[in-house]
């Protein structure tokens, strides 16, 4: 298998998601899959609204800290709206409500209809898609860690508002992605994967510094080189192992669910033959129905 080839990155020669995996789950209906994930969709684009909408208006205040600087605050008004397109975490958040936006009308497509747009597209889009899922299922978990173990400082808020959007980008994220991981049949990511992972974090770093030159702030503090280049250089491979650790946690977790419900070897019964003691055969799947007999 090379590694340049679609194989390599999940797409094999034999079609894309044959089990449609991507929109179908062992503990729900799909049609109720689409539902929930719609709803996550509605939540993600409700709290940045809502977040926008308050920063127009009113200021917020965090106190924050990293491993080796001392606790600061951070207020955040109007020009935060534009700025938050510069974190992230609000990257993140956008792309997590835009991948269940996208996921939800893939699954009533294949509720209502029983085929989806998505297993009809190019493979280029489909390998997108495919690799769109791993980040936001991965993504998430780096966000929550890194904010949560490294860079929040007490006291708790007191505004309401800082609360509630601290826990939707800092916390319910990760239990976005974990609905992900553990309610539809997906199966494991290839390893290859990580690629676009890194490769993600690496042109982030260069829009970080970027927004350094064009908006006149460091995104976040550690980046800032008056704090010493050593400290940059030990954050961005921390960052990268964590990103790897939290990469083949995540596809265990996948493949312990696969275990768990017994998918793996429901999918690979699909479409083998079985011979009787006649000497006749059939075609194992599940779908009723569509067991055919042959003669041989």
């Amino acid at each position: 298998m090379q590694f340049f080839s679609y194989a390599a990155y999940g797409i094999a020669p034999t079609g894309f998601d044959t089990q449609k995996t991507f929109v179908r789950s062992p503990f729900i209906s799909p049609l109720t899959l689409a539902c929930l994930r719609a709803l996550i969709a509605v939540y993600c684009f409700s709290a940045l609204i809502v977040c926008y909408s308050y920063l127009a208006h009113h200021t917020t205040t965090n106190t924050l800290q990293d491993v080796n600087i001392d606790s600061y605050t951070l207020v955040t008004g109007y020009a935060g709206i534009g700025q938050s397109l510069s974190f992230f975490t609000y990257l993140t958040y956008w792309s997590l409500g835009f991948y269940f936006l996208a996921s939800s009308v893939h699954t009533f497509c294949y509720a209502l209809r029983g085929r989806t747009w998505l297993h009809s597209w190019p493979r280029p889009l489909q390998l997108a898609h495919s690799a769109y899922y791993t980040s936001v299922v991965c993504f998430p978990w780096l966000v929550s860690i890194v904010f949560w173990g490294t860079m929040y400082s007490g006291p708790w808020p007191k505004q309401r508002f800082v609360q509630w959007i601290n826990i939707s980008v800092h916390g319910l994220n990760s239990v976005f992605a974990l609905f992900e991981v553990t309610v539809p049949t997906t199966r494991p990511f290839p390893w290859t994967h990580l690629s676009f992972l890194i490769t993600v974090l690496s042109v982030y770093l260069g829009l970080a510094y970027l927004t350094r030159l064009t908006g006149g702030f460091y995104v976040y503090e550690w980046m800032n080189p008056a704090h010493g280049a050593a400290g940059i250089v030990i954050h961005i491979l921390c960052y990268t192992v964590a990103m790897v650790a939290i990469f083949f946690l995540v596809m265990g977790a996948i493949r312990l669910r696969d275990y768990l419900t017994n998918s793996d070897r429901k999918d690979e019964g699909e479409g083998k033959m079985m011979k009787l003691e006649d000497g006749s055969a059939f075609s194992i799947s599940s779908k009723v129905g569509s067991t055919s007999t042959v003669s041989v």
